[in-house]
């Protein structure tokens, strides 16, 4: 709202005889309760200068001596029953709105008795004259009496807020070991915005921070703060964009600004740090992808009757990866909807030591069934899958447990009742030794790490970070590449595996030849990739159309008849390394990558990110791993100035990447694109200034693992081989002649420790380069 003036009523004491809503103890009914109101009148342009003129008081604008009285009166009625705040705040602003000098009316209510562990519940709403019939301001100065709409009405929604204001609490909280010895207090300030206020309850809302807190562990502040906000943006009342109960097309955009004071850190000041957050700032949680959902559509997976559950998925048996992705669309075609994936990790078996090693993930899900009817429907899909009974702890083709069914506390049976037909005997859940359980505890916290478990009252982070930690972990992230390829394991810090990049295009910029087009003589050049064992890529990456700056697209025609047949080629290839490696398709093209994975690829690069029509559906129906890179424009306006623009990021190139990056993945997870399948890719060279490009690669660690970057736990992929930039930083204009400056990109994208995979021209020289900075950097 624009500045204007304004008569003010500050701290008017009531006390309200018949309470306020729920009290402090949720007694029934609420006894009498004090209340402050603070009351700011927005006037018309004109009426502190009317009044200075008259200078009496007949020509006061606004008498606020008599609308205090009138206030007071009404709010301390004996007869009057408010049903809550909200109510209360809306009759009372009509008092001032009938005067036809106020504009609108600003009312706060301090609730100083309204929670035991805070110092009050504060709400605050702005009231506006109806406008519906003209200009109120016409209406008032003709005498009109003028009212703002109802005390429920949803226009009001996002003028409204509640704070809770110095909520005390006590936390192991520090990095210090005596910092670390024992509790200490914390003040906490948390406002809400854009929630359903029909549904809202404070007490519950500061419980839930109260509770939070009082269980965290945390070294820092920065830690805490955010982990709280991503807490409270998996409650019901954050989470649910959509209100299913009431007024099926309201939608909400619920906000949240946090502040934390640690007055015991420092001696001679208070310090504390301040968040403001939405939904959309945790984008690798659920709440994230409800709060992407289009205005269009409700989101479903909020109605009534279902629960939200988590599934620990687990295979050491055959394809470990094509197994778990077959157990997940029979849950699905049986009813259940998969709205989370963690990503996906090989692991050590655990007690029974003699069989391989597991692929072990979780995944959230929402199901209208029973808990005992849910463990039929994971039992029958076990043995759908092929899994049959062998031993306790022994291998298996697909293991499904139930982890969390909503946040009850589940025993039915006794453990080792006799199973029935179905393989069920009982059930507990959450299950025992989840606490020790690292191949489970460390998927469920990349999908829910702050919730929280029913009976040990502890975080799915805090569960984790207590397990002893050792070198080399024993849980370890793989890209899940399945069908003749093998998973690829990836390391931390990082040792880059190697893509080759194979163009069968006449025109790419550094490598392009007519002959790659024909299949023969591509599937020739391909073999001498492998010539080598030591020296052969981990991932081969095919290509069929150029898109370098200012390059012309071919027909969709002559992209398919370029790769479809060196795909087919390769997988039927008799020399065994070809058949078996990992193919990656080069293509913004939604139709070519469908029929390049039918033909045997078994991952989707996509210089666009999966923005063209079609391409998030292709890369989610298809199940395999996809490299989103960052970029703008196309191959013709990727340069422009409009394009290579970053100045609107505080950052600069590196937040506005990583920006853009987030809103990628958050498509993907919206489209169906499961997270283990995501690798990210910031897209050296396009739409990026020359300068832009280096502090980009100086950066990557930054992009990736920064403090709070949503991107943090996604596998990254630089590709920087012979692009332009290193050319112009080495002077060299033949694409062919940067083997040099590829070296010391290559060389420093290790030293990073962020880097999973190197997309490159050369591979034997990208591998040497590779081994000598692994040794130097981990020496």
């Amino acid at each position: 709202m624009p500045p204007r003036d304004s008569v003010n009523l500050e701290s008017l004491s009531i006390h309200l005889p018949n309470g306020l809503g729920p009290s402090a103890f949720n007694l029934s009914p609420p006894p009498a309760c004090p209340i402050t109101l603070n009351i700011s009148m927005r006037l018309i342009a004109s009426s502190i200068r009317d009044t200075a003129e008259g200078d009496s008081m007949s020509g006061l604008g606004v008498n606020y001596s008599v609308v205090c009285k009138q206030i007071y009166a009404l709010a301390a009625c004996p007869g009057r029953n408010w049903s809550g705040p909200w109510e209360l705040m809306w009759e009372l602003s009509r008092i001032p709105l009938s005067l036809p000098d106020v504009e609108d009316v600003t009312v706060e209510v301090v609730m100083p008795k309204a929670l035991l562990h805070a110092d009050s519940a504060v709400y605050r709403a702005v009231y506006t004259k109806q406008t519906d019939a003209g200009s109120s301001m016409n209406a008032a100065k003709a005498g009109v009496e003028t009212q703002s709409k109802g005390p429920d009405s949803e226009e009001n929604n996002t003028t409204r807020r509640c704070e809770i204001r110095d909520l005390k609490t006590e936390c192991i909280i520090g990095l210090h070991p005596h910092e670390r010895s024992e509790k200490q207090r914390l003040e906490l300030d948390i406002s809400v915005e854009g929630v359903d206020w029909k549904e809202w309850k404070h007490k519950e809302f500061a419980d839930a921070v109260y509770d939070f807190v009082t269980m965290s562990a945390y070294g820092t502040i920065e830690s805490l703060i955010h982990a709280l906000g991503s807490h409270l943006f998996e409650l019901p009342i954050l989470r649910n964009s959509h209100n299913n109960s009431r007024n099926k097309n309201t939608y909400y955009q619920p906000s949240i600004s946090i502040t934390i004071r640690k007055p015991s850190a420092i001696p001679y000041a208070v310090p504390s740090i301040t968040i403001q957050r939405t939904a959309a700032d945790y984008p690798s949680g659920s709440a994230s992808a409800s709060a992407s959902a289009p205005a269009s559509a409700p989101d479903l997976r909020y109605s009534e009757g279902r629960k939200r559950v988590f599934i620990a998925v687990g295979s050491n048996i055959g394809d470990r990866v094509a197994n778990i992705h077959r157990a997940i669309k029979e849950l699905e075609s049986s009813g259940c909807e998969i709205v989370g994936t963690s990503r996906l990790y090989e692991s050590e078996p655990m007690y029974v030591e003699d069989q391989d090693r597991f692929i072990n993930g979780a995944i959230e899900l929402y199901t209208s069934l029973e808990p005992l009817e849910l463990l039929r429907l994971l039992k029958r899909t076990e043995k759908s899958v092929g899994r049959k009974k062998t031993f306790t702890n022994g291998p298996r083709v697909i293991d499904l447990d139930l982890i969390f069914y909503g946040d009850e506390q589940i025993m039915i049976g006794e453990r080792g009742d006799k199973p029935d037909e179905d393989g069920v005997g009982w059930l507990e859940c959450p299950h025992r030794s989840l606490g020790e359980r690292e191949f489970v505890l460390r998927p469920l916290a990349d999908i829910a790490p702050n919730l929280v478990h029913p009976s040990l009252r502890q975080t799915n982070h805090q569960l984790l970070s207590r397990l002893p930690s050792t070198s080399p972990p024993p849980l370890q992230p793989i890209i899940p590449f399945s069908g003749p390829s093998k998973p690829l394991r990836l390391s931390s810090p990082a040792i880059p595996y190697v893509m080759a990049i194979f163009n069968a295009t006449p025109d790419s910029f550094s490598d392009g030849d007519s002959s790659r087009t024909d299949p023969e003589q591509a599937i020739k050049a391909v073999e001498k990739l492998f010539a080598d064992e030591n020296r052969s890529p981990d991932i081969l990456d095919i290509g069929g159309m150029s898109t370098r700056p200012n390059s012309d697209p071919c027909t969709e025609e002559e992209e398919v008849n370029r790769v479809i047949p060196l795909i087919q080629a390769i997988r039927s290839s008799p020399n065994p390394r070809l058949r078996t490696v990992a193919i990656s398709i080069d293509t913004y093209r939604a139709s070519v990558a469908r029929l390049a994975v039918q033909a045997g690829a078994n991952c989707i690069n996509d210089v666009r990110g999966g923005s063209e029509p079609g391409m998030l559906e292709v890369m989610a129906e298809t199940n395999v791993p996809v490299v989103l890179m960052h970029s703008k424009g196309d191959s013709k306006t990727m340069t422009s100035a409009q394009m290579t623009d970053y100045s609107s990021y505080e950052g600069g190139v590196v937040e506005g990447v990583r920006t853009e990056l987030r809103e990628m993945v958050d498509r993907a997870l919206k489209k169906g694109v499961k997270r283990w399948n995501i690798i990210l890719d910031p897209g050296l060279g396009f739409a990026k200034t020359q300068q832009d490009n280096v502090v980009l690669l100086k950066s990557i660690r930054e992009l990736i693992e920064g403090a709070d970057s949503p991107l943090k736990g996604y596998p990254m992929l630089v590709g920087g081989s012979r692009k332009g930039f290193v050319g112009k930083i080495i002077s060299r204009q033949i694409a062919s002649e940067r083997s040099f400056g590829d070296a010391a990109l290559n060389s420093y994208a290790v030293h990073t420790g962020v880097v999973d995979v190197l997309r490159v021209h050369q591979v034997g020289e990208a591998k040497d380069a590779i081994n000598m900075s692994v040794a130097i950097r981990d020496a």
